[in-house]
């Protein structure tokens, strides 16, 4: 079987090349597994960022949609105190509505 020291040498490279394909493999499949791993780790915080994106969006709309109900209320509770300001001074609502509003001085007056 081994006649010469060339046949012990092709033996020889034989097992270094089985040995070099087994660690390649080896290396390969723990590359595909890190590439796997990223990939998932990625796919989830994609959906976090999403899941806060939608959470940002909701949260902005609900503001602006309170905001606009505070300021329907304002103006209400304004026009209410307008109409309770008419009511004590014992103007009807037809002279309320004929008249232009007075703008309101302060409250300190300058007496003359």
């Amino acid at each position: 079987m081994l006649e010469t020291s060339k046949d012990f040498l092709f033996i020889v490279l034989a097992f270094c090349i089985l040995w070099l394909t087994i660690f390649v493999s080896w290396i390969l499949y723990y590359v595909i597994r890190i590439f796997r791993n990223t990939s998932s780790v990625i796919g989830k915080v994609q959906d976090t960022v999403e899941k806060l994106d939608d959470f940002i969006e909701n949260f902005k709309n609900k503001v602006e949609k309170s905001t606009s109900g505070l300021m329907i209320l304002g103006e209400l509770a304004k026009q209410g105190m307008n109409f309770v300001e008419n009511r004590k001074c014992g103007k009807k609502d037809e002279d309320v509505q004929d008249e232009k509003p007075k703008k309101r001085k302060g409250i300190l007056r300058r007496k003359k």
